[in-house]
């Protein structure tokens, strides 16, 4: 754990990789983006942090808030 977040470094840099694939597909969706987003989504499933965070979806939810781009406008959700 790295942050105050509760995260590890390597689960929050997954889920910034995540965020960058979906603004990439969103801009120009093409087989080779849909892929990337598909393949970061695979690997974000599978961390082993998953197997002891309880309840999973609060979890995720917190994962993604502790993520999300400092800058609005890099931040896809806000899209």
């Amino acid at each position: 754990m790295s942050d105050s977040s509760g995260f590890p470094e390597d689960l929050l840099a997954l889920q910034r990789r995540w965020y960058a694939a979906e603004a990439a597909w969103a801009a120009d969706p093409t087989e080779e983006n849909r892929f990337a987003l598909t393949e970061v989504g695979a690997e974000l499933h599978a961390h082993e942090h998953w197997a002891k965070a309880g309840n999973r979806h609060e979890a995720l939810m917190k994962l993604k808030q502790a993520a999300r781009p400092a800058d609005p406008a890099q931040d896809p959700a806000a899209a």
